[in-house]
């Protein structure tokens, strides 16, 4: 069974049309481009907060894994991506090439399956790409809305594989996984339980980031989500190709985008009018059926048309590009755009089915200004949801006029909890290129007070002990791009940033910092507070020390017996903060997370980005000199310690764990370190 099967499925994949265009088929056994992902080789490094003294002075160019590497490396994977990134391909390329290594074909294996991968925005890293590991064998199955994990596998036909009893390995691919919608996650914690049960067992499930990107993934379960192509994959592709693919339709050699999954829209209308060849009554046969079918939540835009069309569309394999979801919904907007005004009304009613299509429509040429004030019409939860559309479309048209009530909408979308993720980290985005109205310099006040100052969880954080902290004010917020920006204009300081002067994340928190840099910036602002009136002149803004920071983070909260400690009362809460099982890999806008808050106030407090503390910490990475109990007259407030003394980071980052992200753990780096998760926060209090 298990070679018929397995045959069977390399037969299916093979046979995949990545591309026809009414002269032409190009299948997926013929080759396809690899994927990257949105971790660099520098994130998985640095997840130790490693040592950087040798560390070159200058930005680092971001060089990408793919998305072959981590699935090879992720027992438990979910791999997001916009419609037509490609991860259907991905999923079958893959499987295809599993087969191919079990069943002996010298032509489709492992081997044949890596190669040189373009890894930067430069071109300039091709790194070969290769499946690291014992080779499992494939499973490959769709996603059913309603259905158990065991009914899915089931219709593969190679249930028996599941058995616990087995032990080969064995790699799970649930493809299409937005069809399970908010079940989701009750599906992703069954196959976390089932791979708990058979050995061997992986599990990589493929969605779209829009309606998988917000939910809570099990223990185990790592969120990647798929790169756009870069100019220099598509340049590779090319060479890689020659003329057989290059120029899909004579002439027009850039339409080799849609085999690639791109959804320009004037590359999708001039791919219908040149392959598909259609009447105008064909076209708006095609049109009506892509809207209806977009009503039902299917995905058989073909079967609905008239039976001679059809006939002539599966007789060019063109019913295979029709039948992609980013090829469907651009049909559906064309067909949207007769009737804008009930565009809103749809998008309110079921937001994740609409709201790629209404993409497509604002693309289409159709008057911006009714669209955006029906996405704003609308009261609660779903006005906040449709403020975010309306800010994606008048970022993508420039000249489209910015609705009354707008940013309104958008900063009270940042406190609904209940709104997806990636809406919110949209909607501080925008924000902030719109010009985010919170006070993100707000100071809070922390009491004078006693701190129970570590927790049994960890050994450099032991033993727990309490430590009297004198009044202060410290930051609501980490130091964001924008209130840098000010610093290095006015005083001229380096920045190594790369993404931090972007118009879209100056609400975001100032990263690429080593601790000299959070110290010229305190004592900067200093100065700039003095002279606005934030704070007297009596007072300072210096880094905290270590009880001053786990004192805001965790305000009068004792030791847990064993349990680690967070802002929030409870146990870890991934819905509180942004670290790693958010999936977003990156900083986001501040104040996302306000479940996550401290008791004083603060928010990020855990997740986001690292925090520079005062304190020293040792030169050993691993072990720290000063240790605790916590004594500030041992040395380790001394801000003359040489370069190889590391000062104490807290708080931990986007890629960090349960384990990190908590108020008690301890990490370290030199302070001429740097990287895009390490940021500051700013605490003031009377002169010394």
């Amino acid at each position: 069974m298990t070679e018929a099967w397995l045959r069977a499925t390399h037969a299916r994949c093979a046979a995949t049309v990545l591309f026809a265009d009414g002269q032409r088929v190009v299948r997926l056994g013929q080759g396809c481009m690899p994927l990257l992902v949105d971790f660099t080789f520098e994130d998985k490094a640095a997840k130790g907060l490693r040592s950087l003294r040798d560390a070159p002075g200058g930005a680092r160019i971001a060089q990408h894994f793919t998305a072959l590497e981590v699935a090879a490396d992720a027992p438990l994977l979910l791999l997001l991506g916009e419609a037509g990134a490609g991860k259907t391909v991905f999923a079958r390329r893959l499987a295809m090439h599993l087969a191919g290594e079990a069943l002996g074909d010298a032509r489709c294996n492992l081997a044949t399956l890596g190669g040189p991968v373009p890894r930067d925005a430069a071109g300039g890293a091709l790194i070969d790409e290769a499946w690291r590991g014992p080779a499992p064998l494939p499973l490959l199955a769709e996603a059913r809305i309603g259905a158990a994990l065991a009914e899915i596998v089931g219709a593969s036909g190679a249930a028996a594989l599941l058995d616990p009893a087995r032990a080969e390995p064995l790699l799970l691919i649930l493809d299409g996984a937005e069809a399970l919608g908010e079940d989701g996650p009750r599906l992703l914690a069954e196959a976390a339980a089932l791979a708990g049960h058979r050995a061997g067992l992986r599990v990589l499930v493929l969605g779209e980031a829009e309606t998988c990107g917000g939910w809570a993934l099990p223990p185990g379960f790592q969120r990647h989500r798929l790169l756009p192509l870069l100019p220099a994959q598509r340049a590779a592709w090319r060479d890689r190709c020659g003329s057989t693919t290059a120029e899909p339709l004579p002439g027009h050699p850039g339409l080799l985008s849609l085999a690639l999954g791109t959804t320009a829209e004037p590359l999708l209308d001039r791919w219908l009018e040149l392959a598909c060849d259609l009447s105008r009554p064909e076209q708006d046969a095609l049109d009506a059926a892509a809207l209806a079918e977009q009503s039902r939540g299917g995905a058989a835009l073909t079967s609905a048309l008239p039976a001679a069309l059809r006939d002539r569309l599966r007789g060019a394999s063109l019913d295979t590009m029709l039948d992609r979801a980013f090829v469907a919904e651009r049909l559906a907007a064309r067909a949207l755009a007769a009737r804008p005004d009930q565009a809103a009304h749809r998008f309110h009613a079921d937001p994740a089915r609409w709201q790629a299509p209404l993409r497509h429509l604002a693309a289409s040429g159709v008057p911006l200004a009714p669209l955006l004030a029906g996405l704003l019409d609308a009261a609660g939860p779903a006005r906040s949801r449709g403020a975010v559309l309306a800010a994606d479309l008048v970022a993508e048209a420039p000249s489209a006029p910015v609705p009354d009530g707008l940013v309104d909408a958008l900063r009270q979308a940042l406190d609904l909890q209940h709104l997806p993720i990636p809406a919110r980290i949209r909607a501080g985005r925008h924000l902030a290129r719109l010009g985010d109205p919170r006070d993100l310099e707000e100071l809070v006040a922390v009491p004078a007070g006693i701190v129970t100052m570590g927790a049994s969880t960890h050994p450099n954080s032991t033993p727990p002990h309490r430590v009297p902290v004198g009044a202060f004010r410290i930051g609501r917020y980490p130091v964001v791009n924008a209130l840098f920006r000010r610093f290095v204009g006015a005083t001229g300081h380096a920045w190594r940033s790369t993404e931090g002067r972007r118009a879209e994340r100056a609400n975001a928190p100032a990263v690429d910092l080593t601790w000299h840099d959070a110290r010229a910036f305190c004592d900067w602002v200093t100065g700039e507070w003095h002279r606005t009136g934030r704070i007297g002149m009596d007072e300072t803004a210096r880094l905290p020390t270590e009880p001053e920071w786990e004192y805001a983070a965790r305000g009068g909260e004792p030791d847990g017996g064993g349990a680690m400690v967070y802002p929030w009362a409870g146990p870890w809460a991934p819905a509180c903060c942004n670290a790693e099982e958010a999936g977003l890999n990156d900083s986001c806008a501040v104040g996302l997370f306000p479940a996550g808050r401290s008791p004083f106030g603060c928010d990020d407090m855990v997740g986001q980005v690292w925090e520079w503390c005062s304190t020293n910490w040792g030169s050993d990475m691993a072990t720290p000199h000063f240790g605790y109990p916590y004594r500030a007259d041992d040395g380790r407030e001394d801000p003359a310690a040489g370069a190889a003394i590391r000062r104490v980071l807290r708080g931990g980052c986007f890629s960090s764990g349960a384990e990190k992200a908590t108020c008690t753990y301890r990490g370290s780096l030199e302070p001429g370190g740097f990287w895009r998760g390490n940021g500051l926060r700013v605490v003031v209090c009377p002169a010394r």
